[in-house]
């Protein structure tokens, strides 16, 4: 099995070469953003190669949304907040 000779771009600033991803196995070159397939499976993003289908980059996704645990105490809070104010509202608002 014989693999192609990965070269990297001698020419360029160094912005773009980091900002440019590389096949280890076909030597396919494109930006981060180009025209990778990218899939997300099972909380996993891969980066494939268009030409030859290897894994180029996989990375954790993190998910931005809160847990369904916070989500309960954060709402047990509010009742318990909101209750404990109305016991001291007296209907009259004072001026900050």
């Amino acid at each position: 099995m014989s693999s192609a000779p990965v070269s990297s771009p001698s020419t360029g600033d160094a912005s773009e070469r980091k900002a440019t991803l590389f096949c280890q196995t076909c030597g396919h070159a494109s930006p981060a953003d180009g025209d990778w397939t990218v899939r997300t499976v099972g909380g996993r993003r891969r980066l494939r190669c268009p030409d030859c289908r290897s894994v180029v980059d996989e990375r954790r996704v993190l998910d931005d949304r809160p847990s369904p645990l916070l989500r309960r105490y954060v709402d047990a809070w509010h009742r318990y907040w909101s209750a404990w104010t109305t016991l001291f509202d007296d209907g009259s608002r004072a001026d900050c």
